[in-house]
């Protein structure tokens, strides 16, 4: 768990404070995306966590435990950090980027190989392909798994996410942010997530707090935040599409009806969707496919359901219904 209490830091030179008497809790292995324009503070609250940045008052708690008490180097060591420059060594192979922390904490020689192994894997990169590499032979998309394997060799419990996604083409991103989610929470790995993006924040957030001139102004779940703004600063910076956002909330399998005869057809045409997929990306399928519906696969490719542009529809006018 991670405790905020009052936490505050202003720069020399400056009158305002970065990070305003902040209060905040981050329950175990729960993902809290920090969020809000830029200078509001966000990247600031995460490095003091890990104490690249010295707060000014207040404390910070890991577990119980204030961070101020603790040597700062065996304080990162204990804390996965990943930074949309990924910050990779370039005169080193995957394989020693990924050892570096295990290395560093004394691991012996064999558990590290089969820890970087783990890790490639865990990230989608085959070991024996890509373990001997280098970064600049890797595309932006593998060098940004490569940082996440690195920060998780180390098996911290806390991961800080600094806009980790922000140096990759919009399509890589959102299947970085997919899979990504999906480890990380199997992981059970307590997360702060920075980032710039409320498409991003609402996709991979359990709770979004948005801050503004180094100020919390709300925090709650991505439904929360989307269905009841706390004012009209929020509502602004979630933007009028409120609803369609809603759709990242929802999966698939939440809106699919019954496979019928029109299924059989559907898989003819390869018109099919994952059931783990967002309402939000059905949509996009089915608008730029312009077809009648979609087959509902699940994990193993079963067929279990059918989904077409109406179910999504109906969803989105719910929600119109209940916001404010």
């Amino acid at each position: 768990m991670i405790r905020l209490r009052d936490l505050t830091k202003t720069f020399p030179g400056q009158s305002r404070p970065a990070v305003d008497r902040l209060t905040l809790d981050v329950e175990r292995g729960q993902t809290c995306v920090l969020i809000g324009p830029s200078g509001c503070g966000k990247t600031t609250t995460m490095k003091m966590i890990n104490r690249l940045v010295e707060p000014t008052s207040g404390t910070i708690e890991l577990d119980g435990r204030d961070v101020m008490s603790q040597d700062p180097v065996a304080l990162r060591r204990g804390i996965g950090y990943v930074i949309q420059q990924i910050g990779l060594f370039p005169h080193m192979t995957i394989t020693e980027n990924i050892a570096t922390v295990p290395r560093l904490s004394g691991w012996p020689d064999e558990r590290i190989r089969t820890r970087v192994d783990e890790m490639l894997t865990l990230v989608g990169l085959e070991p024996g392909a890509y373990g001997r590499r280098y970064p600049r032979e890797l595309s932006g998309g593998e060098r940004q798994r490569v940082g996440v394997a690195r920060a998780l060799a180390g098996d911290p419990p806390v991961m800080l996410m600094d806009e980790p996604f922000g140096a990759v083409d919009p399509i890589t991103r959102t299947r970085l942010q997919n899979e990504f989610l999906k480890i990380l929470r199997s992981l059970g790995k307590t997360i702060v997530f920075v980032t710039h993006d409320i498409d991003e924040a609402i996709r991979m957030g359990d709770r979004v707090a948005i801050m503004r001139a180094g100020r919390l102004v709300q925090l709650g779940t991505p439904a929360e935040i989307l269905t009841r703004p706390a004012d009209r600063f929020v509502e602004e910076f979630v933007g009028a599409d409120r609803a369609l956002k809603r759709l990242d909330l929802v999966a698939v399998r939440e809106v699919m009806r019954a496979a019928g005869a029109e299924v059989d057809r559907q898989m003819d045409q390869g018109r099919t969707i994952r059931d783990d997929a967002t309402a939000k990306e059905a949509l996009a399928r089915l608008v730029g496919d312009g077809g009648p519906g979609l087959g509902v696969i699940d994990a193993s490719g079963r067929i279990v359901g059918v989904v077409a542009l109406a179910d999504i529809q109906r969803v989105a006018a719910a929600d119109r219904e209940r916001a404010p």
